[in-house]
């Protein structure tokens, strides 16, 4: 085939190409172009999803229009549970793609751009979060500036440029969007394909979740330093189900970590440390760690005896509080420039303002707890 798959419009034209094609049988220049000529028409049929998902809801709107108890929510719950029984999904997988539908029925230039296949499924989506919480001539203008070169853009950049322009016109509307999801905030668990489970804290207060994070990663280190044998994202997941559960109940840090030192310990010779293995959790043992712990500001350290440091345990390694604080300041500085490139808090005062809470929140913290002598503590201490 001399002509290029991609210059065909979707639609039962180019479907009808696509069919009879023997991917085997094409040449390497042509197989690329071939797969953009798919997701073009797959791009296409998802509006054609949709259109008809927001017709099922049409036509249950219609069908209870005049019956007072039915209201927009129940109509909606109605449509939505219609959908999921007829194509064998969750309630929940069907009210989001329905809200999906709708919303885009709102903004027809993009459904048309979707039918066209000049943008694809994720493209819309970033657009429809965007425009969610905007009035209707804020969402034109952001989808005149955008859309022509969204397709050239990666999803990433398209939401931050969206997200750039909603600032712009509405000053209050990241902040707006951020007190509405903190007030939905909470903790899902759920299980995995493999039968472990996930568990998180979602839409959280970020200076809080900032600080939170930051205190786990200095806890993980310095357990790491004091000789837990384990990857700090290991480390960090223990120490949160632990305070979460009753395993560190009324524990102080020293504690803490004296545990994970004799969870983890230093692969024997019959482990060699660069075993794929050896950075998987270990059964405590009952005989003593190789290492003393001298507790320094509320943090482990590490008396070396004769044996050599090895190599993820550097014996130069800064272990006072100021290294603490910095490595705290360090996470902190790290998941707040995050906010900022998703767009978030864009304008001058606005981004200085929150930029300085997220980080000082997480350093007052530090100073708080650090600073305190181990003879002023109280005689059970919180964790933290």
């Amino acid at each position: 085939m001399t002509s290029r798959f991609s210059t065909l419009r979707p639609g039962p034209k180019l479907a009808k190409r696509l069919a009879g094609v023997e991917l085997g049988s094409l040449p390497d220049e042509a197989v690329l172009d071939y797969l953009r000529a798919e997701v073009k028409q797959l791009a296409s049929q998802q509006a054609r999803v949709w259109a008809a998902m927001a017709e099922v809801h049409r036509r249950a709107i219609g069908a209870h229009a005049h019956e007072a108890l039915w209201t927009a929510e129940r109509v909606f719950g109605s449509a939505a549970c219609e959908i999921a029984c007829e194509l064998r999904i969750s309630d929940l997988s069907a009210k989001r793609e329905l809200q999906r539908a709708d919303d885009l029925e709102a903004l027809p230039t993009v459904a048309a751009a979707l039918r066209a296949g000049q943008i694809d499924r994720t493209r819309v989506v970033v657009l429809l979060e965007v425009c969610a919480d905007l009035t209707p001539e804020h969402r034109d203008r952001i989808v005149a500036a955008v859309l022509p070169k969204a397709g050239r853009m990666t999803p990433g950049k398209l939401r931050a440029e969206a997200q750039r322009l909603a600032i712009a016109l509405d000053p209050e509307w990241a902040e707006r969007r951020y007190r509405e999801a903190v007030r939905r905030r909470r903790v899902v668990r759920y299980i995995n394909a493999d039968g472990t489970v996930t568990l998180a804290a979602e839409d959280q207060d970020a200076a809080e979740a900032l600080a939170a994070y930051a205190r786990l990663t200095v806890l993980a280190k310095a357990a790491k330093r004091a000789g837990a044998h384990a990857s700090l994202d290991i480390l960090r997941s223990k120490i949160s189900l632990g305070l979460l559960g009753p395993r560190f109940h009324g524990l102080h840090e020293r504690d803490i970590i004296t545990y994970l030192v004799a969870e983890f310990p230093k692969p024997t010779a019959e482990q060699p440390g660069d075993d794929p293995i050896a950075d998987q959790p270990a059964q405590p043992t009952a005989t003593e760690p190789t290492h003393t712990q001298t507790v320094d500001d509320g943090l482990a350290d590490v008396e070396p005896t004769d044996e050599p440091p090895s190599d993820d345990q550097p014996s130069d390694e800064p272990s006072s509080s100021d290294a603490s604080l910095e490595e705290e300041y360090y996470e902190a500085e790290l998941l707040a420039q995050d906010l900022l490139d998703q767009g978030f808090f864009d304008d001058d005062q606005c981004t200085g303002q929150q930029y300085e809470q997220l980080v000082s929140y997480a350093l007052a913290l530090n100073r708080s707890y650090s600073r305190r002598s181990l003879t002023d503590q109280d005689p059970d201490p919180p964790p933290f």
